[in-house]
């Protein structure tokens, strides 16, 4: 079976296409490494269309035709699109459907908020859809997408692994600044409760991918830190009227997009439900308890007070720290638990077995 995936190949600073790094990787090829290691031990292959790249040196309809010829030409068994949606265009999906005899499917992970705003226009033209949101699937049956799928990030193991380091690191976060998460890091320093901070925005600077994980890995906890990303402030008005030029899109770089005034209104409203990440599956995975919100429905895949620790608000949270820090040995089983949980259910390759079975293409010989 012939696999490809299709995605940005960069991660770019949110004002410019200027490229960055993503948790200290240059790509976003290390989220599908265990898909590849799966598919090829079966005898499968797995390639990638990476269309920033594509779009960035022969342009915007180029790259799209570039990219119908090669499907049409490779014949993939499975097309997976994982982002990208209005790069891609909806002219693009169509001819593909039209034309392509491949089970394309479309990866949503934040249709929380973006079911408005992207997933529902592109949707329709897709043969399956995954999505990481609990009461997605029900919306996706109503305009007539009957084959959908409910899934979470799952971890890479061989990445995201226990060191049985010691673990001289009280508490910490590390992840991308934002406003709710810096006062909730003031609000526990206030409390005399010392964390260490790492990643994009905060004064201790970024991180790479191993800091990450040798951080997580000495923490007796880390925080997983999800508040909504909904606010008030003059950002998200500005975003209800103008948007940001997509990628090889020509003339000025911010557009004027009033006609999606009510997508952009239902979006920036929705920011306020709490999504499940792929750190609540990471941290564990390290053998350390992990601290967050209550987000959708995360509470399927790991037991409250037994294989993870949830917080109601800030002054909930400097409570729960003080207990745990305390309780040492009520501490480390939770750990243990949540390591245990997720090294039994929610890696990566479990994940993808499961969501090729559903679509009818089977990763592992029978």
């Amino acid at each position: 079976m012939k696999i490809l995936l299709v995605d940005y190949r960069n991660d770019y600073y949110s004002r410019s296409w200027e490229k960055t790094n993503r948790n200290g990787t240059a790509n976003y090829y290390l989220e599908y490494q265990p898909l590849k290691r799966l598919a090829e031990a079966n005898g499968h292959s797995v390639e990638f269309f990476w269309i920033d790249e594509a779009i960035l040196e022969h342009g915007r309809d180029p790259a799209r035709k570039m990219l119908i010829d090669h499907i049409l030409r490779e014949k993939p068994e499975v097309c997976i699109f994982h982002g990208a949606e209005y790069d891609i265009g909806i002219e693009t999906l169509r001819a593909l459907k039209e034309k392509s005899n491949s089970k394309l499917v479309y990866m949503c992970v934040d249709d929380s908020w973006s079911w408005d705003r992207i997933s529902r226009h592109f949707a329709p033209f897709f043969s399956w859809i995954v999505t990481y949101c609990g009461d997605a699937p029900a919306r996706y049956r109503e305009i007539g997408c009957q084959n959908v799928i409910h899934s979470q990030p799952g971890v890479d193991l061989s990445t995201y692994k226990k060191t049985n380091t010691a673990k001289d690191i009280n508490v910490s976060f590390v992840g991308t600044w934002s406003k709710l998460r810096g006062e909730t890091i003031s609000y526990l320093r206030d409390k005399n409760i010392s964390v260490l901070t790492r990643g994009n925005g905060w004064p201790e600077g970024a991180v790479t991918q191993e800091e990450m994980i040798d951080i997580i890995n000495r923490s007796k906890i880390s925080l997983s830190l999800n508040p909504p990303a909904f606010y008030f402030g003059w950002r998200p008005i500005i975003r209800l009227f103008i948007r940001r030029a997509f990628l090889g899109e020509g003339g000025l770089p911010y557009k004027l997009d009033i006609h999606n005034f009510r997508d952009n209104f239902a979006s920036w409203m929705q920011k306020k439900i709490l999504q499940v990440k792929a750190r609540n599956f990471e941290i564990p995975a390290c053998g350390t308890a992990e601290i967050t919100q209550d987000a959708d429905d995360l509470r399927d895949y790991y037991k409250p007070g037994e294989e993870i620790i949830f917080y109601r608000d800030n002054k909930d949270l400097a409570e729960k720290i003080n207990y745990y820090l305390e309780h040492n040995e009520e501490r480390e089983k939770i750990a243990q638990r949540g390591y245990e949980r997720t090294i039994k259910d929610h890696y990566a390759e479990k994940r993808f077995k499961e969501i090729f079975s559903s679509i009818g293409a089977p990763l592992e010989k029978k």
